[in-house]
């Protein structure tokens, strides 16, 4: 893995959420591969204790536990990154996230509605508060949330995951109108089907979820389906695009799906 973006002494540090996640790992290794020093949370440090394995040792990484659902948690976080790093934190990558099914007719799920709601949506609003704040001391910086088509087209089986990414895609705009003006873009990229595949999250107890992947890959101009590497690529871009112009937009990555 390469990267022909030349980090920029101010421009070095980035804060990833979900690192352990479904798409944190490439995102993490994109953006160490390009120079920034990382620091790569997650709400869960058998997660965090995993992804070091897989990671191994770079200088220019932390690995630190971080509930974005918890202001405390996330200031303490932040005492850290600042003690290992300093405070040039340019690049906040919110991708922390809960997919799993909440079927309406179901009355199984209530607690789970709120934990999804509150992880996708609270901890992206909490975590884009407390770290603009650095890049609008500066005058720089890329917000990226990590959103979904769901938030756009809405999900079977899975509304409140869909709910959450509709309120980080309004939110990403919203912020992008308050924070442009400091030098902070705010942008979103809304993934489409990936591996690990939203289909069989979703509609994982449902026997014909394999003749749905083929009856959708078959709308999908490129003919397969999304995977980490390609969120990975996107973040990268909107973290080392020079122009401030590109902002509060959405970026569908979906491989051109029919939308007819």
């Amino acid at each position: 893995m390469h990267s022909n973006y030349q980090i920029k002494s101010q421009d070095r540090i980035a804060v990833v959420t979900g690192a352990a996640g479904r798409f944190g790992h490439q995102i993490v290794l994109q953006l160490l591969a390009a120079g920034f020093y990382v620091a790569a949370t997650d709400a869960s440090e058998e997660k965090l204790a995993s992804l070091q394995t897989y990671l191994g040792s770079f200088e220019r990484l932390g690995l630190l536990f971080m509930d974005s659902c918890n202001l405390q948690s996330i200031q303490k976080a932040g005492e850290q990154i600042t003690n290992l790093f300093g405070e040039q934190i340019f690049v906040l990558v919110n991708n922390a996230d809960i997919l799993e099914p909440t079927p309406i007719l179901s009355s199984e799920h209530h607690d789970k509605v709120r934990e999804i709601i509150d992880t996708n949506l609270i901890g992206t609003y909490n975590c884009t508060s407390f770290f603009s704040r650095f890049m609008v001391k500066r005058k720089s910086g890329r917000i990226i949330n990590i959103a979904s088509i769901a938030g756009t087209w809405g999900a079977s089986f899975a509304s409140a995951y869909a709910a959450s990414k509709a309120g980080m895609i309004a939110a990403s705009r919203s912020w992008a109108r308050e924070l442009g003006s400091y030098g902070v873009c705010v942008n979103a990229i809304a993934p489409g089907s990936c591996h690990p595949n939203t289909l069989e999250s979703a509609e994982q107890q449902n026997s014909s979820v394999s003749l749905r992947k083929k009856i959708l890959l078959d709308f999908i101009p490129v003919s397969r389906f999304g995977n980490p590497e390609d969120v990975a690529e996107v973040v990268l871009f909107l973290a080392t695009c020079k122009t401030n112009y590109l902002n509060g937009a959405i970026l569908d990555l979906d491989g051109g799906i029919n939308k007819g």
